[in-house]
């Protein structure tokens, strides 16, 4: 199954579909603050020290569920989702996450 492509002009990979294997992880961060954020917006946030001072909660047995637990919801009609795609995992018309 393809979850995406290279993006040469911008040097990067882009993903396609929010059903990846595993959840596939953005590393974010400056001296001292961290986050490591999926590509369906799950992670968690850290000090300094990712083992004693997470900012949020994340089990790193959990793999391969990437559930944070704060989500958006999006209510259009009857239908409702969330713009990170999980926890509804609503189908979507397109999927692109950079």
């Amino acid at each position: 199954m393809k979850f995406g492509h290279f993006d040469d002009k911008n040097r990067e990979y882009v993903i396609t579909s929010p059903r990846t294997p595993y959840p596939w992880i953005n590393y974010l961060g400056t001296q001292g603050f961290f986050s490591l954020i999926s590509n369906t917006a799950g992670g968690y946030s850290f000090y300094k020290d990712a083992r004693l001072r997470r900012i949020t909660r994340y089990r790193y047995n959990n793999v391969p569920i990437d559930m944070g637990g704060r989500y958006f919801y999006i209510k259009d009609g009857d239908t409702v989702w969330n713009p990170g795609w999980s926890p509804v995992k609503t189908e979507l018309d397109s999927y692109e996450c950079r």
